[in-house]
């Protein structure tokens, strides 16, 4: 079981040096979801004690049709067209998917999860299970910032529908209508004009590309393209 604490503390290692290497200054707060489960179990209780959420076969859902209902709260914000979207939501649950018959619509999400066989477990109320993909960043967000933050940063590919997500189960937690009020949705990487995978064969790492460039000249290229822009690295760019 040492398993999953062993492994993301080995790359939690490699990420901040390569921070470190391209002179990143270290967050002033750094938070795992292994030390919040406590505060995630509350967070979903709570959710569930409001009306917003059920459990159902030992997993906690957020039914988004009740939260859309209410006169205060409205879903997907960030792209109301997704509503609906199927393979958007399937992609945004990703293993933790149930079949409708466990949920009472297709659009909902979980926020907690029935352990399998072999995965991380934590007790909770309804069982052993873990933390859905979308509670995680609210819990540990509100446990350090509060009931509602200025700027929430990341791609451009989790507006929906991990950040509508995210308000969602914020906004029926706090049952306010302002959990966040600027997102910021930066653009990708891709290398040679392509997204960059292990499939396509174009992975490449920030120590490989530390062999050929400088700290200062890889900072210049980011520099040169918008944070909302996708940027292209290539020996081109370098150029």
């Amino acid at each position: 079981i040492s398993i999953f604490s062993a492994l993301p503390r080995h790359w939690e290692g490699e990420f901040h040096k390569d921070m470190q290497d391209l002179n990143v200054l270290p967050a002033d707060c750094l938070v795992r979801v292994s030390e919040y489960v406590p505060e995630i179990v509350e967070y979903i209780s709570q959710i569930i004690e409001r009306g917003y959420a059920y459990e159902s076969n030992s997993s906690v859902y957020f039914d988004v049709g009740k939260f859309d209902s209410s006169p205060c709260h409205h879903y997907a914000k960030l792209v109301p067209e997704a509503v609906g979207d199927s393979k958007a939501l399937a992609e945004g649950e990703g293993d933790l998917s149930a079949a409708v018959s466990e949920k009472r619509s297709e659009n909902h999400f979980a926020l907690w999860k029935k352990s399998k066989p072999g995965e991380p477990s934590w007790d909770s109320p309804w069982g052993q299970g873990r933390p859905g993909w979308h509670i995680e960043c609210s819990a540990m967000a509100s446990a350090v910032l509060g009931e509602s933050m200025d700027i929430h940063s990341g791609g451009y590919d989790l507006k929906f529908p991990h950040h509508d997500n995210e308000l969602a189960q914020s906004e029926a937690y706090y049952d306010n209508d302002c959990w966040t009020r600027y997102f910021l949705h930066s653009g990708h990487l891709t290398i040679a004009g392509c997204k960059m995978s292990k499939s396509l064969k174009n992975f490449i790492t920030i120590q490989e590309v530390l062999k050929k460039h400088g700290a200062r000249q890889v900072r210049l290229a980011f520099l040169l393209h918008s944070w909302k822009d996708t940027l292209d690295y290539s020996d081109d760019t370098m150029e």
